[in-house]
């Protein structure tokens, strides 16, 4: 089983300082029966979050089962008011019913971060199946990821610290988000004012340090709301909050379930009654890539390419570089107006400038990157120019701490693998 907090880990979270000043978008079983304690040293910074306010007391009743009403109505002090894992101190596994984990086939980046996912949606109710959008969940719907930091990246079953877990609530007026920070190996609170966390992780061999991200609750908005593209001053549409990840195109592959279960998540969603209209055949329904950092992108063909890094744009960049299509009449992405929108239901073959090709760049360039994509020149493109620093300019400008290298030469070699097109420049 995969140890979580109490396991030594190698001077992974040194100091822990807890900010309103974020400006970027855990805990393991304890066993105290355990006759050979492990070195704890490295838990060295771990800081208590108040929360101000009174704990509502349907936040501390006694239930054996999900505690919905809180779910419902009360941003709860601690993680564990809600009861939503059968033991309360590990977010990674073991949900209370009706919880069931699912995973996305294309990697969503925080940071070298494993992510451990879980949907639960209230009995008697169940989601409508989308083509292209977010599924349509029911109110009362509960989605829970939580991030954890591995020692090692190539050893995800290994050693790692549970940070954060991050709760999407479908009230009756919509979405929410509620982010808990593990400020101890057994406590998740509720963080409304972010935090930032010096962490290190071993990737390819290499040490990486940086600052972990906990986002404040208002800047979990900032990736989740589309707003409506204003027609005239009497338009006076609210912004509509939407989950990212649960689309059908990265929910189409299979999941083991443990004790021999190995089944499509669309078909298991179905089957367990959270679904409904899932098409029979589950090979009609379109699919994103599998694609994470163990991926050989060298080994891909163009079609392979071309595929897993529209995939890999759109579950990392679309949910901001988005507009029209298959949202709500008139509504956009935080930058759907900057021309680039990477939509993986968007063709790009008739609409190549959606995804940069020959396009200038909205915002602001950089010497020597004039245009966001030049097929065949991804050293002087300015898309994976931005994925490749950080601060100033980087892209995406929340959640992330380092850069992704293995998203960067995914779009690189996408680039390079296009025809080449000097744009009109003189390369």
């Amino acid at each position: 089983m995969k140890q979580l907090h109490h396991t030594k880990l190698k001077a992974l979270l040194s100091v822990i300082v807890v900010s309103s000043l974020l400006s970027a978008c855990g805990g393991g079983a304890d066993k105290d029966n355990s006759a050979d304690q492990p070195d704890a040293s490295w838990r060295i910074g771990y800081q208590d979050v108040v929360v101000t306010g009174d704990n509502p007391a349907i936040c501390t009743s006694q239930t054996n089962d999900v505690n919905w009403d809180a779910l419902l109505e009360a941003n709860c002090h601690k993680l564990s008011d809600y009861n939503l894992f059968i033991n309360p101190n590990d977010p990674t596994q073991d949900p209370q019913e009706p919880g069931i984990p699912y995973s996305l086939n294309t990697q969503l980046f925080t940071d070298y971060s494993s992510k451990y996912r879980f949907v639960f949606v209230p009995e008697g109710e169940a989601a409508q199946y989308t083509e292209h959008e977010v599924m349509e969940f029911p109110v009362g719907t509960v989605l829970v990821k939580t991030f954890a930091v591995p020692e090692n990246t190539n050893d995800r079953l290994g050693n790692e610290h549970v940070i954060e877990t991050r709760l999407l609530i479908h009230r009756a007026n919509g979405w929410e988000a509620i982010p808990y920070y593990w400020s101890s190996e057994s406590n998740a609170q509720y963080l409304s004012y972010g935090a930032t966390i010096p962490a290190t992780t071993t990737h390819n061999g290499q040490t990486l340090s940086f600052n972990y991200g906990v986002p404040t609750k208002n800047e979990c908005t900032n990736c989740h709301v589309i707003s409506p593209v204003r027609q005239d001053s009497s338009d006076n549409r609210e912004s509509i909050f939407k989950p990212i990840g649960p689309k059908a195109r990265f929910l189409n592959w299979d999941y083991n379930y443990g004790s021999g279960e190995i089944k499509n998540q669309l078909t298991k969603w179905q089957e367990a009654g959270i679904l409904t209209g899932v098409p029979n055949d589950t090979s009609t329904i379109e699919k994103a890539a599998t694609f994470d950092d163990n991926t050989q992108i060298s080994s891909l063909t163009s079609e392979e390419l071309d595929l897993a890094a529209r995939s890999y744009l759109d579950i990392n960049c679309a949910h901001c570089h988005r507009t029209g299509l298959t949202l709500e009449t008139n509504y956009s992405g935080p930058a759907g107006d900057s021309g680039l929108r990477v939509e993986f239901n968007r063709n790009f073959d008739t609409d190549p400038t959606s995804f940069g090709v020959c396009k200038k760049a909205v915002a602001s360039g950089a010497e020597g990157y004039p245009l966001d994509v030049i097929p065949g020149y991804a050293d002087r493109s300015f898309l994976p120019y931005r994925m490749n620093i950080l601060g100033g300019n980087m892209m995406p400008e929340l959640g992330r701490d380092t850069i992704h290298s293995e998203g960067v030469e995914l779009v690189k070699a996408w680039i390079n693998d296009m025809t080449k097109n000097e744009c009109g420049l003189d390369l």
